[in-house]
């Protein structure tokens, strides 16, 4: 499994398990950022941030894959960041969303 590191407006950096698309999650607290994991001009792995969203339980978020806007940006990985404290769940999305502002959290 690889890892990815996002980070918040506030310059905090995150460590994010990456997944595919398909995986099914135990039930767990997590951040999860939709992405398009790919290869850049120097061949060097990037990823598109799509979507950041929270939860209480991961494994209720089977509708990920079958997403249409995730489906439009050409989604192919969820990156997990496990975070069971609902507080420090949202306070970690907003400051995810402040830094990279994604299309699907308009």
């Amino acid at each position: 499994m690889s890892k990815v590191t996002f980070i918040g407006e506030s310059g905090k950096r995150y460590s994010f398990e990456v997944q595919p698309m398909t995986t099914l999650f135990k039930e767990v607290g997590a951040i999860y950022f939709v992405t398009r994991r790919m290869l850049d001009e120097s061949e060097k792995v990037v990823h598109k941030k799509i979507f950041v969203g929270e939860t209480k339980n991961l494994a209720r978020q089977t509708d990920i894959a079958n997403n249409s806007h995730f489906k439009n940006y050409d989604a192919n990985c969820v990156c997990i960041y496990l975070e069971e404290n609902e507080k420090l769940r949202k306070k970690i999305e907003s400051d995810l969303v402040g830094n990279y502002n994604p299309p699907c959290n308009s």
